[in-house]
């Protein structure tokens, strides 16, 4: 049995809790992970992590131009690190419209977004979405994204209809909830107990997407996630840590 956790950041997680410890935990109870960067220096961080705990983790790695920051100076890094073979996504990338701040870059997340589709396509890269307030344009770049291997849309805000019109319009889509399913998120309930199980992935957004009172989210919540989805799914822990193994597989293996 193993526990996948779709989306994380290694490096930042490293700064607040013991990575050694955790490898040692789950050594034993199976892991596999895929984590995100987003700057030269993070990503060259994130590979000397993963190459140090490779032997004990299963992990993927993914670059990509944040919608918060989309600094396109990255982009000729990103299409290195494809051309390399050194990725195996390319996240996040996405729309991020939550403050006025976010929405008067739209322009750059525009492009960084369309940069992104590009290399994924080319290459055969899934990847990895962060989308607030932005669901239309995901509508509107449909036939784009259908060209592409597996879009993970990263902390799915939206609800369960929403979600399968994104699978009518023809894309291999697949949703990851973290914890506000221990938070009590009505939408990221409904849609781990409603949406096609072979469509679900599961998360923790270490270091971040913390609860009331914390002060940061431990890789090792991911436990806590997947119980959660049990009970919403009325699943045993097993039998739901295989599907979503499998569907890990289907996303992350596949180039």
């Amino acid at each position: 049995m193993s526990y996948c956790d779709a989306h994380f950041h290694l490096v930042q997680s490293a700064s607040y809790e013991n990575l050694s410890s955790f490898a040692e935990a789950f050594t034993r109870l199976g892991f596999r992970g895929c984590t995100c960067s987003h700057s030269e220096g993070e990503f060259l961080r994130q590979e000397e992590l993963a190459a140090e705990f490779g032997g004990a983790l299963s992990l993927k790695l993914a670059f990509g131009l944040h919608p918060q920051n989309p600094d396109l100076s990255r982009a000729p890094f990103l299409e290195k690190l494809v051309r390399e073979k050194r990725i195996d996504a390319i996240g996040e990338t996405g729309f991020d419209f939550f403050t006025s701040e976010f929405r008067s870059d739209r322009l750059r997340q525009d492009e960084a977004w369309h940069l992104s589709l590009e290399f994924a396509s080319c290459y055969g890269l899934p990847v990895v979405i962060h989308d607030r307030k932005a669901l239309d344009l995901i509508f509107r770049d449909a036939s784009l994204l259908k060209k592409i291997p597996a879009a993970v849309f990263h902390s799915f805000a939206f609800g369960p209809r929403e979600a399968l019109s994104v699978l009518n319009h023809g894309i291999n889509a697949y949703f990851s909830f973290g914890k506000a399913l221990l938070n009590g998120n009505k939408k990221s309930m409904a849609c781990v107990a409603e949406l096609p199980l072979e469509r679900l992935l599961f998360e923790t957004d270490a270091p971040y997407q913390t609860l009331k009172g914390e002060s940061f989210t431990p890789l090792g919540d991911i436990k806590l996630v997947y119980q959660k989805a049990s009970e919403l799914r009325n699943c045993p822990l097993d039998q739901l840590c295989a599907f979503i193994e499998r569907n890990f597989s289907f996303v992350f293996d596949r180039h």
